[in-house]
């Protein structure tokens, strides 16, 4: 167990400098483009990624995470894998490449087709790099993979930036996602010792297939759920408007992806581990919940309460619509999501692939009829509200399905991240007044507002949940500090 554990914590630790600095290097790239580039181009890429992120989600066909959730692989698994999502990458190219004029139509927007058939080459790229990736994730190698995503993100946004100088508008962020897993595919084969051979098995397919697609389906639905949002947005509203809500939504999902992708790499192989030992997977399960509420609640309630002063710092006045899509966002949608994706990752993890495709079907198309009801209803704010009760819909769906598998109700769940909640809203509001009672430079008041939100926040915590300190985090603190 302690060789586990430590394996577990070295490999938290690594996701989260590849998080942290893939997301920070993009941040930065992204803070300097906002500044030359336009709300109508980041609206415009955020359509181009409606169809990219769900064709990838096609192109694996959760093939990658069958190899990872499966305890003993053979040579012919991982090859029979490799030809099947490169096969499938490429027909969705084409199939995408054909279909870009009456994409083009639909959102009225002319250009939109050489954009898509530019952007799309990143669907075939990224297939062909798949299983190195997913053997790299399964042997908790995330010092490799921290390393390769971020000397590839450092080269895309070094040229994106310099043709966002030179006036490539709209095509340097295009160019960017291209330049990316290009050198991610490259640098994937060199740090790998797999190499792909023609080898192919119907019967690894398909028992690789009976896991696989069913969290294919189930992430696609929840990439549908996501994206859905971007297209009713540039559809109905319009590319101005989507490049507000684009930006607010990338700023808020930089810590939130982080921290997920952090539960997805790590939690995953490690809970998959342990799943037939019930004691210890619910102590895992526990300990994932509160220190992510310990660390979530906050950040995303902190983040909200700074809004106005940190947009207008970071993008200047033009991008100041953003706050308050930015508020709503963290406050609204933000708080909960790693909470349900910990739910959904110990459900793989047990190997129930199946209840998390029901579990996505019944939420995202739940959660598409109130998007669809609140665009006609309210416009953009429907949009928000219908993604606030959705988000509170999820915790007691997730929670009926971890309560019988594992006897954890919706309710302990609730309890458990209770305290931090409490302890976010009020320092929100604390800082929120100083926020709005002073007027001084955005810098200052950003500064100001941490410090203030911090403070407040840990003394509340060391004073009302000190169990949470002496059990939990300093126990954690120093196995990260051994290791």
């Amino acid at each position: 167990m302690e060789r586990l554990r430590d394996t577990v914590i070295k490999g938290a630790f690594w996701s989260t400098i590849e998080r942290f600095g893939y997301l920070g290097i993009q941040f930065l790239a992204n803070l300097i483009m906002a500044r030359i580039l336009s709300p109508t181009d980041f609206g415009i890429i955020g359509i181009l990624l409606i169809f990219i992120s769900l064709a990838n989600v096609l192109a694996d066909s959760g093939l990658a995470s069958a190899l990872v959730q499966r305890k003993n692989i053979s040579s012919v698994d991982c090859n029979t894998i490799f030809l099947t999502n490169l096969f499938i990458g490429i027909a969705l190219y084409v199939l995408l490449f054909l279909s870009t004029p009456w994409i083009s139509t639909f959102f009225n927007h002319e250009n939109l087709s050489s954009y898509l058939r530019a952007i799309g080459v990143v669907i075939i790229l990224d297939a062909i790099s798949s299983i190195q990736n997913a053997l790299l994730i399964k042997n908790l190698d995330f010092k490799t993979i921290a390393i390769l995503r971020i000397l590839s993100i450092i080269g895309a946004c070094t040229i994106s930036i310099y043709l966002a100088f030179k006036n490539w508008g709209i095509w340097a962020l295009v160019i960017q996602y291209i330049i990316y897993s290009f050198l991610r595919s490259i640098l994937l084969y060199y740090f790998s010792s797999w190499r792909p051979k023609f080898e192919y098995s119907f019967k690894s397919f398909s028992s690789l297939f009976n896991y696989g697609a069913k969290l294919m389906l189930s992430t696609f639905i929840a990439d549908i759920y996501l994206n859905f949002q971007s297209l009713l947005i540039g559809k109905f509203l319009n590319p101005k408007i989507l490049g507000f809500y684009t930006q607010a939504k990338q700023l808020q999902q930089v810590p939130v992806t982080a921290l997920t992708s952090i539960i997805n790499q790590v939690s995953f192989p490690a809970f998959a581990k342990i799943q037939e030992d019930k004691s210890r997977f619910i102590h895992a399960f526990k300990n994932n919940i509160i220190i992510l509420s310990f660390i979530n609640f906050p950040l995303m309630f902190l983040l909200s309460a700074l809004a106005t002063p940190l947009i207008t710092f970071l993008y200047t006045d033009k991008w100041i619509d953003a706050a308050p899509y930015f508020q709503f966002l963290c406050i609204g949608f933000g708080t909960l999501l790693v909470i349900h994706n910990t739910n959904l990752t110990a459900l793989k993890a047990l190997g129930k692939s199946g209840v998390v495709l029901k579990l996505e079907i019944l939420k995202k198309l739940l959660g598409i009829v109130l998007l669809i009801l609140g665009i006609w209803l309210y416009g953009i704010w429907g949009i928000m509200l219908a993604l606030t009760i959705n988000s509170i819909i999820e915790i007691f769906l997730n929670g009926y399905y971890i309560n019988k598998y594992i006897e954890i109700t919706p309710f302990q769940q609730l309890k458990w991240l209770s305290p931090f909640l409490i302890f976010s809203t009020i320092s929100f509001f604390i800082t929120l007044f100083l926020i709005r009672l002073l007027s001084w430079s955005n810098i200052i008041l950003i500064f100001l507002g941490i410090i203030l939100f911090i403070s407040s926040y840990g003394i509340m915590v060391y004073t009302f949940a000190p169990h949470i300190f002496q059990n939990i985090l300093l126990p954690l603190l120093k196995k990260v500090k051994l290791s």
